[in-house]
């Protein structure tokens, strides 16, 4: 039997966010999130992903009124996790092909006639599942001098699980049959970022 497919993926998504304010000084934000996608089998194509986010405008205090050379300071941090499917649709299957060169077979030993056989082209992982990015982060925003300066300062982590990686196979398998993506590795990204920008005028017609 030949059969054909179609590898494009096809994806699937809902989520839901929360946003709330208090006095123009305190700030949570809130997302929930469930994706899908075609390239995971049937048991794992689902993920579900959480994020969370709050902020205080410390500017706003009256602890703060005294301070002339701040025009605003606001602190803020941040948790979430995030999916990644990319990988091939076909990951999730076995699959066979066949050509004269590797796979037909002579019956009668005569070189006359040959039947068509099969060998396995690719490997599948039915249980490949979402990798997980969570990444977290604190930092400030500052405008100081009359809205000259911006300061801005991040510190973040980013750590990536159940990372999809092809593995290699053994040499028993043989040298036909394409390799799947399984979840076997893990990542670490962490820094700081800083930003320091300044706004002014060259004259009353240009600025920068």
């Amino acid at each position: 039997v030949s059969s054909s497919y179609i590898t494009l993926p096809h994806f699937f998504s809902v989520f839901g966010r929360v946003n709330y304010g208090f006095r123009d000084k305190y700030y949570v934000t809130g997302v929930l999130r469930r994706d899908g996608s075609s390239v995971f089998g049937e048991t794992n194509r689902y993920g579900v992903f959480p994020a969370v986010s709050a902020a205080w405008r410390i500017s706003a205090e009256p602890f703060m009124e005294g301070v002339t050379f701040l025009d605003d300071l606001k602190l803020r941090g941040g948790w979430g996790q995030m999916g990644n499917s990319n990988i091939s649709s076909l990951n999730q299957f076995s699959l066979f092909g066949g050509n004269v060169n590797d796979s037909y077979y002579d019956i009668t030993g005569s070189n006359t006639s040959a039947a068509e056989g099969f060998y396995k082209s690719r490997i599948g992982n039915p249980d490949a599942k979402w990798e997980t990015s969570e990444t977290s982060n604190f930092g400030f925003d500052a405008l100081l001098g009359n809205g000259k300066w911006d300061v801005i300062l991040d510190l973040w982590r980013k750590k990536t699980k159940d990372l999809l990686y092809t593995v290699p196979l053994p040499q028993v398998i043989g040298s036909s049959a394409a390799s799947p993506a399984v979840n076997i590795a893990s990542m670490l990204n962490e820094g700081i970022d800083l930003q320091i920008v300044n706004k002014g005028r060259f004259n009353a017609n240009s600025k920068y």
